[in-house]
């Protein structure tokens, strides 16, 4: 008799049919969890999105009220200046003091904040005012808002991305007191609430 256990007899591991079985499970939950996180981490751009909105809004209103001064939040395609926002949506903003009327646009020089989308798969779109006002939200130094040519602003922006086929919506409402709020809506296109 060997006083060596018989290897072969007592060899281990996985065989062929647990191996294909453990293989088959790990691929149905790659398939479930891959988009799951997809989702969650395009939802996550999104809220980031609304957040550098919602801060650059409460941030212009609390400058004109600490200056004194009209602070504006408007559309900008280079972070520097003010445009007119094109017709597929915001490529960013910018935070600055206010040129004196009859004049758009910020004072040379005073950008206090700016930012650009986060996403090019983020489309951010504005109401019909912030529109018909170039892209400008104006705040006065009492906190108010006001379009270009000072009638009260009441408009939103949209933020809207396409997650798994359906277009999910932050609503960043401006009203002419200086609130600003988010709601949330989902939709099969990239609209607004109407403007009342």
């Amino acid at each position: 008799m060997s006083r060596f256990p018989d290897l072969a007899n007592n060899s281990s591991g996985f065989t062929l049919v647990e191996l294909m079985v453990t293989i088959a499970v790990l691929s149905i939950v790659m398939l479930v969890a891959v988009p799951s996180f997809n989702s969650l981490v395009q939802g996550n751009k999104l809220t980031g999105q609304v957040n550098q909105f919602v801060a650059a809004l409460n941030l212009a209103k609390a400058e004109a009220v600490k200056r004194n001064q009209t602070i504006l939040f408007c559309h900008s395609v280079d972070a520097t200046s003010c445009s007119a926002p094109s017709a597929s949506g915001w490529q960013g903003w910018v935070v600055g003091v206010a040129q004196a009327r009859p004049n758009s646009g910020i004072v040379a020089g005073s950008v206090i904040a700016s930012g650009m989308l986060l996403s090019d798969r983020i489309v951010v779109i504005s109401g019909n005012r912030i529109n018909q006002s170039d892209g400008e939200v104006r705040f006065l130094p009492q906190g108010l808002v006001r379009t270009f040519g000072g009638a009260p602003l009441n408009s939103a922006l949209g933020a809207c991305l396409t997650i798994s086929g359906e277009v999910t919506i932050r609503h960043i409402g401006i009203s002419s007191g200086g609130q600003v709020d988010v709601t949330n809506s989902t939709s099969s296109t990239c609209t607004l609430p109407l403007e009342i």
